[in-house]
């Protein structure tokens, strides 16, 4: 006897394939080359902004400290604040020479320097007695208040104010104004004031000439988070940096943190100057910072991908017999998704796949058993107990009908009876007729109608009865006989026990893809009838939905005011109709 071959495991298969095919080397590759890009990446561009940050820092520091040097030094001139402290002059002639001094004195600290300063040097009265500009004294107030006044309290004080207007002579954006009180040294007391006003200019020259990444954005903040200038957005001096990140900067000398900014994910570098204290941020993308690094791994990407292509030309050839029962396998299953269930799967060899398979054809073979000795059972259970409800109603209604009929005739009121036999005749051939058990919401509305008519012959003027249907869902099928039970309940247990005259209700719309049909009625009230068989005709109908629709929907009964409401639900979906499908409101 032959000795019995030892199966190969399919385990063991895909685990020497993938061996040959090299998927832990390249994996291994791919992860080492990776950490080291990172690092690199992160190095290069961490090392990039702190320098770029630290120039533009000394640079604003620069321009600032040039600004406030003058002020510092116009206000300690003894001869402006000697012409300052004049109220009064003789003659024009005066005071034309002391105006003359004053220029002389500001264009002698001009001529030193390299920018365009607008400065203004304004008497205590707060009017102008000297301006570089054609205009009179600036507005420099908003809602954070008047830069004079804030000067006033300042004892003396080096001030900044930040806002943004426009300098009529240059039409240039002036984004700070630099303020200090002129004070008398003899007396203490205050002369005026000399401003100077900060060009938008000065800034962006200093970011034009530093490196910056594409799409970032710089911001220049004074040391209260007040935002002085940036280079995107020019409609933002005066405001503060967000709020949600500006206690780190303020608090901190400098720093790196990621946040969110009008929905872009940033990196922010910041740094604080030396002598101004200013804030200096950058935002830069965090999708530039890895636009950066994928130009380094691109040059990785390409190697990989020619030795995946070696590789899967290599596990194609090694792993075609090994994929294709599992292929097999895998179109069996989706045709018996689909409902074909007369198929087997062909086992050849003795491997893992072999027993799913053989298993797989013992499950096939086990579900058509259950379906045909289970389902098939449950589904002629329910049919009949369908059946049974449905007949169950029709008796109820005809014995109470033909006692009606009884007494008109022991009244001889042969009209009513006419009447009432007309209207059961057509009820009755409507409910044995041989048609399916769905019927149209037209006929069901035209066979309570029907039943109406026997009742009201028999009620009289007792109730009042108000149906509204909407039109385009009348060609809809629904159960027969749905409607009349219910009906028949509101009567007997609600309307005709109430004292004085009662109103029934028959609402049939759609909504949220469903179709309900609500009969309301102003009687005694669901619970309180002294009439025997209160809530069997709703409980035949619920069960009848139940067994036709599901568990999902049926009957319930809530109370709307002075209304009893009886609410039947079934899906819309699952109902064809006569001539053209309506729309169904959602």
């Amino acid at each position: 006897m032959a000795k019995e071959r030892k199966p190969i495991h399919f385990k063991e298969k895909l685990f020497r394939s993938f061996i040959i095919v090299g998927i832990i080397p390249l994996l291994f590759m791919a992860i080492i080359s990776y950490y080291n890009i990172s690092v690199f990446t992160e190095d290069k561009i961490n090392k990039s902004i702190t320098e770029n940050l630290n120039i533009i820092s000394r640079l604003a520091d620069s321009t600032l400290s040039t600004f406030i040097n003058m002020t510092n030094y116009i206000s300690e001139q003894e001869e402006i604040q000697a012409i300052l402290s004049k109220t009064n002059y003789d003659n024009y002639e005066d005071r034309f020479k002391d105006t003359q001094r004053i220029y002389k004195i500001a264009n002698s600290v001009l001529a030193t320097q390299t920018l365009d300063v607008p400065i203004h040097i304004i008497d205590k009265n707060r009017k102008t007695r000297f301006s570089t500009t054609d205009y009179l004294v600036p507005i420099y107030e908003d809602s954070r208040g008047n830069f004079f006044d804030i000067i006033d309290g300042s004892e003396g004080k080096q001030l900044s104010f930040i806002h943004r207007r426009v300098d009529g002579k240059y039409s240039k954006d002036i984004v700070m104004a630099v303020g200090r009180q002129i004070r008398s040294r003899n007396e203490g007391g205050s002369l005026g004031y000399v401003i100077s006003d900060v060009y938008d200019d000065y800034f962006n020259d200093i970011l034009k000439n530093t490196r910056t990444y594409e799409k970032n954005n710089v911001y220049i903040l004074d040391k209260n988070g007040t935002i002085i200038t940036d280079k995107l957005h020019k409609n933002r001096t005066g405001f503060k940096f967000d709020e949600g990140y500006l206690d780190q900067i303020i608090k901190n000398e400098k720093g790196v943190f990621e946040c969110n900014l009008d929905n872009i994910h940033y990196r922010a570098y910041y740094t604080t100057s030396d002598h101004m204290a200013l804030k200096v941020v950058e935002l830069v993308p965090i999708s530039v910072i890895y636009k950066e690094r994928a130009i380094i791994i691109a040059i990785f990407i390409i190697l990989m991908i020619v030795f995946s292509i070696m590789a899967v030309i290599a596990s194609l050839t090694l792993s075609r017999n090994i994929s294709k029962p599992i292929n097999e396998l895998s179109n069996i299953m989706k045709k018996v998704e689909e409902g074909e269930r007369n198929i087997n799967f062909p086992i050849i060899g003795n491997d893992e796949i072999a027993q799913l398979g053989k298993s797989f054809n013992d499950m096939i073979k086990e579900i058509n058993r259950l379906i045909e000795e289970v389902y098939i059972k449950q589904f002629l259970l329910q049919q009949a107990e369908f059946t049974a409800l449905k007949a169950q109603v029709n008796p109820h209604f005809l014995y109470n009908t033909l006692q009606s009929i009884n007494w008109m005739a022991k009244l001889n009121d042969f009209e009513g009876v006419s009447t009432m036999v007309t209207a059961l005749g057509k009820f009755l051939r409507y409910s044995i007729s041989s048609h399916e058990d769905l019927v149209t919401i037209g006929q069901e509305i035209e066979q309570i109608q029907n039943y109406l008519i026997i009742q009201k012959t028999r009620y009289g003027d007792k109730f009042e009865v108000f149906i509204d249907v909407e039109e385009n869902i009348k060609n809809y099928k629904v159960l027969k006989l749905m409607l009349q039970p219910i009906v028949e309940n509101s009567i007997i247990h609600g309307i005709e026990q109430k004292i004085g005259k009662g109103e029934i209700k028959i609402n049939v719309y759609a909504r949220d893809r469903k179709l309900y049909f609500d009969i309301l009625d102003n009687g005694i009230g669901f619970g309180n009838s002294t009439a025997k068989g209160e809530g069997i005709g709703i409980n035949d109908v619920d069960r009848r939905v139940k067994i036709q629709y599901g568990d999902a929907f049926g009957v319930s009964v809530e109370k709307k005011g002075e209304f009893t409401c009886v609410s039947i639900k079934i899906p819309y979906n699952d109902n064809l109709h006569y001539e053209k499908k309506g729309d169904i409101n959602d």
